[in-house]
């Protein structure tokens, strides 16, 4: 292993600076985890045909009860069958190599193997088939979050099923224990990042998390269980019709030692900082179904399952018909989570609340499009999400969507020209032209306008956007807000495509910067001190990283000259610099200008 590790790193010029430190100690993990790995990999089977045969039993034991009707008697027998049925599937996976169980197929979707054509970590859905006939769906985990949500329809070879149930973990449906493995996530409402533990500071952005957004009760669903649905009523359908509230959050990967790895930019135009990007191979990509779009109370989040058989519970505002069963039911709330391992690059907008909403959806989706011709791919293989949420958006994460990745962010983060090549691309889809032009002009400051710019558009131009254009399948619910012709959204993409990105490694100075500031906030959050200000003060070059403006107070680590010391003070600022070791703690001159003692 290290042989073949070290002729990859020569032969391909491989950068292991932020993921191989050690080659001994990574190829001793890798060997050593193997075994383990590979064993994991069968837990879905496990899982799936524990299920199956515990329904099996279950059903068995209950058609031998003396004095039932005939109707539960049959019931009883529906479902022997389909336990059958899924257990014959599950077993025929040993032989037959159109399988999605044939051992081979099975962990490449599970990730063991390459993946190549297969779908990697797939949702399940089992539908009955006539008789002892039955078969399961697969879908890709983003699309399956919805589709397979709790009571949805499924259309299957001109059938319509109900989603009945998800397959809890072994400890849940058919255990011991009944309650379910569900763990809260905590939001940030600054930038959309995801944590699993409690924390005072988001890991992104550095925004406190006091106020922000819990998820309570999430579970991770990749099995679910459907029946014939053989009334469909009005309300079925519109109920379908209006959806789920699928939330998209990420984080970023941490190595061994606690480090997140990601790099990082910044994109300047005429002087201006447009956007900060963050780049990340392997960002944790977090889908979470809140519930109906159209439910009664918003703040309630998640659907009601039965820990021990793991059917779905309709509440007041979610009926879901004749899977109804109030005498049995013992509900818990949880909310349905997937989660992938994606490429990702996240666009911080410097001033997020001075566009309008339709300008940010706008230049997203130009953005996309433009990612799409530069590097030659197809619509669907690059997706974008609007961050915190729909309504608030102040970040633009994009994510490669195909199976592996198409590896084309990474280049927008390395290669300086990237974005700007999107953006003229971008402005062409949008049928404007004399681009280059244009772009000459604003970079020369000929334009007599006060800075704006103008394009004019092709003579089969669209109004607001088309699928000539911006429109496609994957942005259906931005079309009402996206405006192509938007003097804010040219005067955006023009100074784009003039800008310049300045890069900076994950590693550079800047970085271990953050770190210590980051160690900085904590501290002063361990000593219940006021939160500094997001925006840090700027005096004759020297940034101070922590601002109170309401206390007119302001520290740093940096060395502070005696002109822009005298500068602040003479504006009634309070200076305080901090030592390079936030161990040293908080100096007491900051603790008595921000406390009072």
């Amino acid at each position: 292993m290290g042989r073949v590790l070290e002729q990859i790193i020569k032969t391909y010029r491989v950068n292991t600076a932020n993921w191989l430190s050690d080659p001994q100690t990574f190829i001793e993990n890798l060997a050593i985890n193997a075994p383990k790995n590979f064993d994991e990999a069968f837990d879905r089977w496990r899982e799936l045909y524990s299920s199956a045969y515990a329904q099996l039993k279950d059903a068995n034991k209950g058609s031998e009860s003396h004095g039932i009707s005939a109707k539960a008697r049959r019931k009883f027998s529906a479902l022997r069958r389909q336990a059958d049925a899924q257990i014959k599937i599950l077993e025929d996976g040993r032989s037959r190599f159109s399988s999605d169980f044939y051992t081979y197929r099975y962990l490449a979707t599970e990730g063991f193997l390459p993946g190549y054509n297969f779908p990697r970590l797939p949702l399940y859905a089992y539908v009955p088939g006539e008789g002892y006939g039955g078969t399961f769906l697969s879908r890709s985990r983003f699309f399956g979050i919805s589709e397979f949500g709790p009571g949805n329809l499924i259309y299957h070879e001109g059938r319509a099923y109900r989603v009945l149930k998800a397959k809890l973990p072994l400890h849940g449906a058919g255990g011991s224990e009944k309650s379910l493995p569900t763990v809260p996530i905590y939001l940030c409402s600054n930038c959309g990042a995801c944590h699993e533990n409690e924390r005072e500071l988001c890991h992104v952005c550095g925004s406190s998390l006091a106020d922000n957004d819990v998820v309570k009760g999430t579970l991770r669903i990749d099995n679910v269980e459907a029946i014939s649905a053989e009334r469909i009523t009005a309300n079925d359908e519109e109920r379908v019709r209006r959806g789920y509230e699928i939330q998209t959050v990420f984080s970023w990967p941490e190595n061994s030692n606690g480090q997140y790895q990601v790099e990082e930019a910044e994109f300047h135009s005429d002087g201006n900082v447009l956007f900060s990007l963050q780049y990340a191979s392997g960002a944790q990509i977090s889908r979470i179904n809140k519930g109906l779009r159209r439910r009664k109370d918003k703040k309630v989040y998640g659907f009601n399952i039965d820990p021990e058989t793991g059917e779905w519970k309709s509440t007041e505002d979610e009926k879901q018909g004749d899977i109804v069963d109030p005498e049995k039911a013992r509900p818990e709330r949880i909310v349905p989570i997937v989660q992938e391992r994606k490429n990702a690059i996240l666009f911080k907008l410097e001033y997020p609340d001075s566009l309008s909403i339709e300008t940010k959806a706008t230049v997203q989706h130009a953005i996309i499009r433009g990612i799409e011709v530069v590097y030659q791919l197809e619509q669907g293989e690059v997706l974008g999400e609007p961050l915190p949420s729909r309504g608030k958006r102040r970040t633009i994460l994009i994510y490669e969507a195909t199976e592996g990745g198409a590896g084309v962010l990474k280049r927008l983060i390395e290669d300086t020209g990237a974005i700007s090549r999107v953006a003229i691309e971008a402005l062409k889809l949008m049928h404007f032209e004399d681009i280059e032009k244009t772009i000459e002009e604003y970079r020369s400051r000929r334009e007599t306008t006060g800075g704006k710019v103008k394009l004019r558009s092709s003579d089969d131009s669209c109004v607001h956007g088309c699928y000539r254009c911006l429109l496609s399948y994957y942005n259906q619910l931005d079309h009402e807000i996206i405006e192509r012709n938007r003097p804010e959204v040219v005067q955006f993409l023009v100074a784009l495509a003039s800008g310049e990105l300045v890069t900076q490694s994950s590693r550079s100075p800047k970085v271990e910067a953050d770190s210590i500031e980051r160690n900085w906030l904590l501290k002063f959050s361990n000593e219940n001190l006021p939160i500094p200000d997001l925006k840090p003060v700027q005096v004759v070059g020297v940034d101070f990283d922590f601002t109170w403006s309401e206390y007119f107070v302001a520290a740093t680590t940096d060395p502070v000259t005696e002109e822009a010391k005298k500068t602040i003070e003479g504006q009634g600022w309070s200076i305080v610099k901090l030592p390079d070791d936030p161990d040293q703690g908080v100096p007491p001159e900051l603790i008595y200008d921000l406390r009072g003692s």
